[in-house]
């Protein structure tokens, strides 16, 4: 082969230096690589300046380029390209409008695919390149002004130090420069930042607009950022010392001064060399750090060229050209090969030249063979077929990636060859550049791409790395996830959120959780939460309040309530990792904030909750009466649910630390105590002043207080039982007694109320109520201030709340009731025996001054005709069922039952209290043998009031007793020879009709009161019409069409005609009242036509004379009725249409309602238009 010459044509003629390139065949790659390197030198350099003479500017930046690339530089391109004076001409300078690419002879290395697309694109690229350049030198330019800046600055401040002479003087004033006011003033910035002072920081910022505080660069000094404000201070002592005026004077007493000056001089030897060594070791530090500067460069580029390979590789790996054809594998095992082999192969070989000519040389050690062999063997075993294919000993193996990890290997990744080199010497040599821009072309990935910028720094990333990724792309993420499933998310913006270094992303990943789902429901606000007190956990106090209770702040008036529930649960659920200063402040104003202003019922339960959770922590004292006024607060509140929270949260909570405090007895309960005191006594004052028999009391609140007070008394009795004399021998008994039976104590109504929750621990419950039980049961026992608060306070104040209460309200009745059950259960049997039971028994001995019946009657004013006959019965009496307590009760009951009977008095308490008795199923056959021995009574008072009773009993049994007990005794009543015991029969036969479906027994009430209508003996006895029509009137709704039909309408309308000729007006003022019941009670019910001419309407025209006579108010709405049903008979008379001429059901209802306004009767409305099927 002969070497050819061959002139540059980019050279001048006058160029001294012409070089000769030797024209070689084109595969004679051998004769290329035997020229001298320096010669190849010195042609670039040459190429270079005549690109640059013919003023080829872009092709001689692309040449530079690929140069660099590849690892070589030529000074003369670097300079010129540095030089900023050489871009800066006007546009008229250049020859034309646009730069044009030189046509010279192409290769693989520089050949620009895009400029041969369809797109047109090539200026634009060419114009984009040169802008991108001049910005980078205008950069370079901006950095090298700051340099000389810096400098400048640092040569004034080193003169102004040489002046002073070394001496700081503190509080004298110096003037600042402009560039040290800008440093100092981002300082400031930062510091308030730091410490939270966002208002201060805003405010600085407004003051100062010529500055931006986020970029330490916009302060002009090209050094790096100083530490903070802080540490500065802290430093200040080692650097600024104050100095002071000192003058040396002599003395004639001069010792040790040779010594001294040797040391002086011993000590400047020893400072100058300390001094030389520390500059030898700044030099060095100069040194090393430039060493690492170009080292990182070096690492930057080679990621960046590793991760363009491992992408093209891992997506389309090369097939190897060996003889067989066949792809080889090689599988790096976890297992098998370690990652330190592979790393080993990666040093010891040939690496990847970035400017060599081709990819890599596989020449691993034996160590690294030997692991191959390994592997290739084990896959040889699973493919038998490959055996004779695969080389073990090849040095065909290439290893891809040189920079990979340990921790980047995977198991079963499969790596591909590259490149070939077979034996038989027909090998390819692969330049660097070609390959570079073959995968361009074949998998061009945008860079501006941020996605792709992401996941190109994956490998090899730490955990550090990895958090700040997370921080950068879940703010992307987040908006496009569905709102079903953003609750997926909560537990990586949390990891995020705790693991980030940068406190600002942290504010943004904890504003990202709150407002991750705009109406969070329960289970996610749950999620949340749990979150929270992981960060908490996590992150300690410090960063909670500093971080994630401003994001509590800000949405505390947030338009959904979803979001104020979940601020409200947050301040529960971080409490216990808060200082307590904290919580007495800022997260107690802002729930009593939640409390007082919001709307929502749910909000303001939430916040009952968290108050619980805060005052079963809080320590500061001063704030119980904070807790106590929002206690009272919450029980008045408008919601049911907001006062259940309250009852079974929040006062179980303060109750806990009202104990603590000795608050319990004379504070916590006092104040419920006063509180129905109160209301007792402004209702009694208000009944006193209107004349009426009816106690104005306010039920809804007199409710809340009883509960609250039946809440208490489980931390009562704990209070009780724990300060007794005998607590100093419970470590004695504590593991000897046997467990108590939690069954003897009421149910509570929430685990925070249960006795062993209250106590802590359930021997020591067993141990305590042992010795109170044990200590209270002697004949004599020494007793204790809070045993004596309950028997002389409690105890007498809550008996003058029952005497006032009255029996109008049955929830008032019931819940007394219910509050000295628990209290008699919760003390004990000993102790209601000894200190309830005298003070009931007490108050209902009748005295001399009751012996007159009338008197008695009339005057009403004894505890036999109270609430305390209810109260005492089902609350003490039926508190325990012992056979000795059963009989307790039914000798009470009967005493009641004569007493009143006997006096003639209203039965009123003792309906209350078997109406309290009857809702226990084992009470019935109690209640039913007093009743029966009252139905065999000598006295017909008795009689009678046992026959009203049974009136309750049929509300109140099954159908099995009343056939069998209830029934008989009826009827045996219904034949006794007085006449008030027979018409005191009658309210319960109608209560049988209305509670009963047993056919036979319906028949024979039904002939009952066909002997109550018919029977000459009961027809001018008024009493017992009035009995009668006013529990018809009461029945008819509900009793059988053919009882209604057959026996009420009739019969009414024959009353309504005697009533006509009545002599007594009262007499027949009331049959008349009651009648209009009756009748308004029947027209809403379905008759027939026949009984609607011959009953109703003869009925209702007799009904509405005496309505003119004796109440006019009413007698419209009688002439009402019968135009409707006058109109309905016409209309059937004349053939129409039912539906077009009768009115309607509802209408008739609707306008006989129209017409009751004026009206004072007492039927049940809530019943009468209801029909029986």
């Amino acid at each position: 082969m002969a070497d050819v010459p061959n002139t540059n044509p980019f050279l001048d003629d006058d160029d001294e230096e012409r070089t000769v390139i030797a024209v070689t065949e084109e595969n004679d790659v051998g004769l290329q690589a035997a020229k001298t390197y320096e010669h190849h030198e010195i042609s670039l350099d040459a190429l270079a300046g005549s690109l640059l003479k013919e003023n080829f500017v872009l092709t001689a930046l692309e040449f530079h380029t690929e140069l660099l690339e590849t690892g070589r530089e030529i000074p003369r391109l670097r300079d010129y390209f540095s030089n900023p004076g050489n871009f800066e001409r006007t546009k008229d300078e250049f020859g034309t409008a646009s730069l044009h690419r030189t046509s010279s002879i192409q290769t693989f290395d520089s050949l620009d695919f895009a400029r041969y697309s369809d797109e047109g694109g090539g200026q634009v690229d060419e114009r984009v390149a040169v802008l991108e350049f001049e910005l980078r030198k205008a950069q370079e330019t901006i950095k090298s002004l700051r340099a000389s800046l810096t400098k400048e600055a640092e040569n004034e401040l080193s003169s102004t130090e040489q002046v002073n002479e070394g001496i700081v003087t503190l509080g004298q004033e110096e003037a600042i420069k402009p560039l040290e006011r800008r440093a100092i003033n981002f300082l400031i910035n930062e510091f308030l930042l730091q410490q939270n002072y966002k208002l201060t920081a805003v405010t600085f910022s407004e003051e100062n607009e010529d500055q931006d505080f986020e970029d330490w660069d916009d302060v002009g000094l090209n050094i790096a950022r100083p530490p903070s404000l802080l540490h500065l201070y802290k430093d200040f002592g080692s650097h600024a010392v104050p100095t002071t005026d000192t003058m040396d004077y002599s003395c004639q007493v001069e010792l040790q001064r040779e010594e001294d000056q040797r040391m002086e001089e011993q000590w400047k030897d020893l400072k100058s060399q300390l001094e030389y060594r520390i500059s030898e070791l700044e030099d060095q530090i100069k040194i090393c750090s430039t060493e690492n500067d170009n080292l990182i460069s070096q690492i930057t580029e080679l990621n960046s060229q590793r991760s363009e390979i491992q992408v093209i590789y891992n997506s389309a790996p090369l097939k190897s050209s060996n003889s067989s054809s066949r792809e080889v594998d090689y599988t790096v095992g976890s297992e098998n090969t370690s990652t330190s082999d592979i790393n080993n192969c990666v040093d010891d070989s040939n690496k990847i030249m970035v400017n060599g000519e081709s990819v890599m040389e596989a020449n691993c050690d034996s160590e690294t063979k030997s692991v191959i062999e390994r592997d290739q063997s084990m896959d040889m075993d699973g493919d038998q077929s490959k055996e004779e294919d695969i080389s073990v000993g090849s040095p065909d193996f290439v290893v891809l990636d040189t920079e990979r990890s340990k921790g980047d290997i995977s198991p079963t990744k499969k790596q591909s060859p590259i490149t070939e080199n077979p034996k038989d010497g027909s090998g390819r040599h692969l330049s660097s550049t070609f390959r570079k821009a073959l995968l361009d072309v074949c998998f061009h990935v945008s860079k501006d791409n941020r996605i792709v910028h992401e996941v190109s720094q994956i490998i090899g990333a730490d955990r550090d790395h990895i958090i700040t990724m997370l921080g950068r792309c879940l703010p992307h993420i987040v908006p496009n996830v569905l709102l079903a499933k953003r609750e997926e998310l909560i537990p990586l913006i949390l990891c995020t959120a705790m693991l980030h270094p940068d406190s600002r992303e942290r504010d943004k990943l904890l504003n990202i959780l709150f407002n991750l789902i705009k109406k969070p429901d329960e289970e996610q606000r749950q999620m949340i939460l749990t979150g929270c007190v992981a960060f908490a956990q996590h992150t300690g106090s410090a960063r909670l309040i500093e971080e994630l209770l401003p994001q509590c702040w800000e949405q505390i008036n947030h338009k959904y309530l979803e979001r104020r529930i979940l601020v409200a649960e947050a301040c529960g659920a971080l409490a216990s990792y808060l200082p307590t200063e904290i919580l007495s402040s800022l997260i107690l104003s802002m729930l009593q904030q939640m409390m007082a202003d919001d709307k929502e019922a749910e909000v303001r339960e939430a916040v009952v909750r968290s108050l619980g959770i805060l005052f079963g922590i809080i320590c500061d004292t001063d704030k119980y009466t904070q807790g106590c006024e929002l206690l009272w607060a919450s029980l008045k509140d408008s919601s049911e649910r907001v006062v259940m929270t309250t009852l079974h949260v929040f006062l179980p909570s303060l109750a806990i630390w009202a104990d603590e405090l000795d608050k319990l007895q004379h504070n916590l309960i006092h104040s419920v105590v006063r509180d129905l005191e109160e209301l007792v006594k402004c209702a009694l004052a208000a009944q006193k002043a209107s004349s009426s028999t009816h106690i104005p009391l306010n039920e809804a609140r007199f409710m809340n207080s009883m509960s609250a007070l039946q809440e208490l008394m489980s931390f009562l009795y704990v209070s009780v039982i724990k300060t007794g004399p005998y607590c100093n021998n419970i470590s004695n008994v504590l593991h000897r007694v046997v467990d108590v039976d939690i069954s003897q104590f009421p149910k509570p109504s929430s685990l925070l109320t249960d006795l062993k929750v209250v106590v802590g621990d359930k021997d020591q419950l067993s141990a305590l109520v042992h010795l109170f039980e044990h200590h209270i049961s002697q004949e004599w026992f020494e007793p204790w201030d809070s045993l004596n608060w309950v028997v002389n306070n409690l105890i007498p104040r809550l008996l003058e709340v029952v005497l006032g209460a009255g029996l109008a309200l049955p929830k008032i009745v019931n819940c007394l009731c219910r509050c000295f059950f628990l209290l008699s259960r919760t003390f004990g049997k000993v102790f209601v025996e000894k200190k309830m039971r005298p003070k009931f028994i007490e108050m209902l001995i009748l005295t001399d001054e009751h012996t007159d019946h009338r008197g008695y009657a009339n005057a009403k004013q004894t505890s036999v005709t109270t609430c305390i006959v209810p109260v005492y019965a089902a609350g003490v009496l039926s508190a325990f069922s012992s056979e000795e307590d059963r009989q307790q009760l039914s000798q009470f009951l009967q005493e009641i039952l004569c007493t009143l009977s006997m006096y003639q008095a209203p039965l009123d308490s003792l309906k209350a209290a078997f109406t309290e008795l009857s809702s226990t199923p084992s009470n019935h056959e109690l209640l039913l043998t007093v009743l029966w021995d009252g139905v065999m009574h000598t006295s017909p008072q008795v009689r009678a009031s046992s026959a009203r009773l049974f009136e309750l009993m049929v509300k109140g049994v099954g159908e099995n007793l009343i056939s069998t007990r209830v029934f008989p005794a009826l009827v045996t009543l219904g034949s006794d020879p007085e006449i008030i015991v027979r018409t005191a029969t009658i309210p319960a036969l109608g209560a049988i009709i209305e509670n009963v479906s047993l056919v036979d027994m319906l028949d024979r009430v039904y002939m009952q009161f066909i002997t109550f209508m018919d029977d000459p003996v009961y027809r001018d006895e008024h009493e017992v019409n009035i009995e009668l029509i006013h529990t018809l009137s009461r029945v008819a709704p509900n009793a059988e069409p053919r009882f209604r039909d057959d026996l009420i309408l009739p019969r009414l309308a024959f009353v309504a005609l005697n009533n006509n000729h009545q002599q007594d007006d009262k007499k027949r003022t009331e049959v008349a009242l009651q009648l209009f019941e009756a009748y308004s009670s029947l027209s809403c019910c379905f008759i027939n036509d026949q009984l609607v001419q011959e009953a109703m309407l003869p009925g209702l025209r007799c009904l509405k004379q005496d309505m003119a006579a004796m109440a006019p108010e009413r007698e419209e709405v009688v002439s009402s009725i019968i135009r409707e049903y006058e109109t309905k008979v016409e209309g059937m008379r004349s053939g129409t249409s039912h539906s077009g001429t009768t009115p309607n059901l509802e209408d008739v209802k609707s306008r006989v309602m129209n017409r009751i306004k004026d009206t004072t009767s007492k039927a049940n409305i809530s019943n009468i238009f209801t029909r029986k099927k």
